[in-house]
Formats: structure tokens, C-alpha cells, sequence
């Protein structure tokens, strides 16, 4: 492994080599300690939101906090000897970890002792706080769940390289800062728009992704080839025209979040693949359109957490509807100063 893998640190090859054969070493004691280290069952694990929500309840000097259960990976840790403090991150949160050799046992300890960054593990502990007065769990017992063999990325500079954030999106979930709450917010905002098309009466379906056409739109297809049927298909680059089959055929309100393909350019802000939605409604007509528009950005913006008004690219926006609605030739009027006349 050379130092320019995205899990090395800035030290010579040498070092990194070294550092991971001592991964290696601690795996063959877990091996040797009767340890699984690819993972086992830890049931009725708290999200550490929730124990540091409990947390807030109890007095930094009490002794008496109740016992929780955390499991998550190991983002910092740090050996004092007989006490070894580790931070355990999950995906709603981090919180302190105090493991000490007489709390545990002897028969705990040696596997505390094969601990590295990265590595996954479940404990269970009272909760409390430090000397320092740092929220943190007192590890009664721990329970070792998946083994990590990489050195991870540069602690104060993390995963950098933008093509290997794209490429490694694991990595950059456990070390880029704010990754994991762009791809809940992200989830939020599905589960959001879903929630409106359905509550006014529309159905999701599914469309075929492959085709025999690319319809819908104008973009150049991906084309692949049916072996049992022998003829050549392509991925679908919209969603429209399925959809507009099922409204002739009585489906009377429509809708898909699905994936489509365009076999075309490829930039930070142009992905060949991605997600599209699309609604089809009878007996209405533009300002339907309007108002479900309306009521998709205002219910995106709400479960993505976004203030009702916010400056983008120099302009107050609001998102309290509702929304202004604007001819386009008088919008266009505003902007060039000139008057049309209908025929």
C-alpha cells in the first residue's frame, strides 16, 4: 500500500506498512482470544441522540446515571494505561467512552488492548459525566463487533481528494464532516415528497428502466442488449411517457422517484445517473402543477430543516407560501423593458 492511498497517513511507506501489520497482529489475538472479529450481534443498542438526550438530566457529580447501551465505530482514543478513553461515534451522534481494566475484568481487557481507530464495538455502561465534565459512559462491559485493517484518512485534513469522496462514499461518510446529514437530510426530503403526492390522492409507480426508445426528454441513452430476446434496448432518460400511458389508461393521479441514465457529460454538478420525479394529474391543468410545485418545496424544505427565508446568490428568498405566480412574458417584460401584445 503506497502513501498516497486515500486510508494513509502523510508518514513514509515504511510507516504505513507497519502500522498496518499491527492492525494485523491485533486481529490474530482476537483470533487467538476466541473473538469473532467480523462481526456478532448486539441487541437493544441506544442511538447515542437518545442517551445524551438522558444525559441531560443527570447531574454532572451524580454517581447513580442509568445503564445504557451504545454500539459504533471509534473515531478517537486515547490509552491513559489502566483507562483507556475512546470516543464512539454512530449515526445520530458521539459520545465519550471510559473503559477501565477493573470495571471490565481480566478477561475483558486484553481484547480493549486490540483496539484501533475505525474498529466497531458495543458497550454497556453507566451514564455520567468525567472529571472534566464531559457527558461520557462507563464501560461495564464491551463487546467487540468488526475489525478494521486500514489506516484511516489524515485526522486533521480527513478524505480531500473530491474524485475519491465520490468514488469512496463510505469513507466519506465516517470522516467528512457533514456528509452524513446531507444523506439524512437527503432521506428527509424523499420521504417528504412522497408524503404529499400521497396524501392527495396520487399513486407511486414503477416504470420499466430498460426500453426499446429513449423518450421523454433529449438526451443521448445508454444502450445495452436483451440476449433472451435478441434486440437491442437502451436505459430510459425520462419517466414521462410510461406515466402518460397509465393517466390514458385511468390511472388518474401518477407519480415516480426513480432513477434515469443520460450517456452524456460528467461534472461535480452532472451525474449520468440520477434521480428524477415526475407527476402526472387528469382534470387539472398548469396551476395544479403550480400548486402541488408549491407544496413538494415547501414540505422538502421543512423536513430538510431550511428557514422559511434565506439569501441565495444575493436575493431574499422566501419560502412561505404562497409562492408569487408570474405570466412568463411579463416576467420577461421586467427584464428587457418589452411590451407584449397578445394576438
Amino acid at each position: 500500500m503506497s502513501s498516497s492511498s486515500p486510508t494513509a497517513t502523510d508518514q513514509p511507506s515504511s510507516t504505513v506498512a507497519a502500522l498496518l501489520q499491527a492492525r494485523r497482529d491485533k486481529l490474530a489475538k482476537l483470533q487467538e482470544l476466541g473473538i469473532d472479529p467480523w462481526g456478532s450481534r448486539f441487541d437493544d443498542a441506544h442511538a447515542v441522540e437518545t442517551v445524551r438526550k438522558q444525559g441531560d438530566s443527570i447531574a454532572t457529580d451524580a454517581d447513580d446515571g442509568p445503564t445504557v447501551r451504545v454500539a459504533g465505530r471509534i473515531m478517537l482514543l486515547r490509552n491513559a494505561g489502566r483507562l483507556v478513553f475512546l470516543d464512539l461515534v454512530d449515526r445520530t451522534g458521539r459520545i465519550q467512552v471510559m473503559i477501565g481494566k477493573k470495571q471490565v475484568g481480566t478477561d475483558i481487557w486484553p481484547v480493549v488492548g486490540c483496539l484501533d481507530l475505525g474498529d466497531i464495538i458495543g458497550v454497556e455502561g453507566r451514564l455520567g459525566y468525567s472529571n472534566s465534565g464531559e457527558m461520557t459512559i462507563f464501560a461495564s462491559s464491551l463487546t467487540f463487533l468488526t475489525k478494521s485493517l486500514e489506516t484511516p484518512p489524515d485526522k486533521y485534513h480527513g478524505l480531500v481528494d473530491p474524485e475519491l469522496r465520490q468514488r469512496m462514499r463510505y469513507l466519506d461518510l465516517i470522516h467528512g464532516e457533514g456528509v452524513r446529514d446531507r444523506f439524512v437530510a437527503r432521506s428527509k426530503i424523499i420521504e417528504a415528497i412522497r408524503r404529499v403526492l400521497t396524501d392527495r390522492g396520487y399513486l407511486e409507480v414503477e416504470g420499466p428502466t430498460l426500453q426499446e426508445t429513449a423518450g421523454g426528454a433529449a438526451a443521448r441513452p445508454f444502450t445495452t442488449h436483451h440476449n433472451a430476446l435478441d434486440m437491442p434496448l437502451v436505459m430510459r432518460i425520462a419517466l414521462e411517457l410510461h406515466l402518460k400511458r397509465l393517466l390514458v389508461g385511468g390511472m388518474e393521479r401518477v407519480f415516480e422517484l426513480g432513477r434515469v441514465y443520460r450517456n452524456e457529460g460528467i461534472s461535480p454538478r452532472h451525474n449520468p445517473e440520477f434521480t428524477m420525479m415526475e407527476a402526472y394529474e387528469a382534470y387539472g391543468d398548469y396551476a395544479s402543477m403550480m400548486d402541488l410545485t408549491e407544496a413538494v418545496l415547501v414540505a422538502a424544505a421543512e423536513a430538510a430543516g431550511a428557514p422559511e427565508t434565506f439569501t441565495w446568490m444575493g436575493h431574499e428568498v422566501s419560502l412561505q407560501p404562497p409562492f408569487p405566480r408570474k405570466r412568463y412574458d411579463d416576467l420577461l417584460a421586467e427584464v428587457t423593458d418589452l411590451q407584449f401584445q397578445e394576438n
